[in-house]
């Protein structure tokens, strides 16, 4: 590539990340359901950000920060299974945010990041069960040339009698819609700004492990994005397809421990 056509991509990529990134739905609004209607009224199960459906953010707070304080105890000796987690991501304020960084040492080159954030929240029919604190990161740096796309998991809970029968599947598939819908809307704003390059980049999904079932719950997001993109093979729009702007090619997870 000569370096007028990546000065010239540099400059679309730059437009493209002038704003941050729109944050879909609202807090407490139903991103998934699964179950079926058991009643006339509500879905078995119910994933939203911010605060359980019908319910206040503090009302939502106050119930999980309860449930992971009585779940402590059975977690800290269950020999790393699961670990005992302090809710430090649940508060008062928790939903979704979306924020543009500035990450350039040298303003003579161009360094950016798109950062959406959200506080899941796990509902059965009569309250908040769990949750999932998690952030979609897009990064470019124009001096290597390179794009970051990362998902990085900060908390995961769930009520220890809610645990198994996939119920962190519900998390799994919601984390991956948000991730797909940044990338989607970040191509569609290189399309408008006259991209016409396109660029296949690895998806990493990190997070800071201290138990087993932490460990397992970063590669069952990878497992939900890998179903996606076989689901999508023949779909030329998919993101996981080579096209014009970015597409996921490579799916890698680094746990951290």
């Amino acid at each position: 590539m000569s370096k007028s056509h990546r000065r010239t991509v540099n400059e679309t990529i730059q437009s493209a990340m002038t704003e941050p990134l729109h944050l879909p739905l609202s807090a407490g609004v139903p991103i998934y359901e699964h179950g079926g209607p058991s009643t006339r009224l509500r879905s078995q199960w119910t994933v939203t950000f911010g605060t359980a459906q019908g319910w206040s953010t503090s009302k939502t707070c106050r119930t999980l920060k309860a449930k992971v304080k009585r779940a402590w105890a059975i977690d800290q000796e269950s020999e790393l299974e699961f670990s005992g987690l302090a809710g430090k991501t649940l508060s008062n304020r928790m939903s979704a945010s979306s924020e543009r960084t500035d990450n350039s040492f040298d303003r003579r080159q161009f360094a950016a990041g798109l950062r959406t954030s959200y506080v899941l929240i796990l509902s059965d029919q009569q309250e908040a069960v769990g949750f999932c604190t998690f952030a979609v990161d897009l990064n470019y740096c124009a001096a290597d040339e390179q794009f970051e796309f990362e998902v990085e998991v900060l908390e995961v809970f769930i009520e220890p009698k809610h645990r198994g029968g996939c119920r962190s599947h519900y998390l799994c598939i919601v984390i991956a819609q948000f991730a797909i819908n940044a990338l989607e809307e970040f191509n569609c704003r290189l399309f408008k700004a006259g991209a016409r390059f396109a660029e296949g980049i690895t998806l990493k999904i990190v997070g800071d492990v201290e138990s087993r079932a932490g460990e397992r719950f970063l590669f069952s997001v990878e497992k939900e994005f890998e179903r996606r993109a076989n689901e999508s093979e023949f779909d030329d729009c998919s993101p996981f397809q080579l096209c014009a702007g970015v597409s996921i090619q490579s799916i890698e997870v680094a746990p951290r421990w």
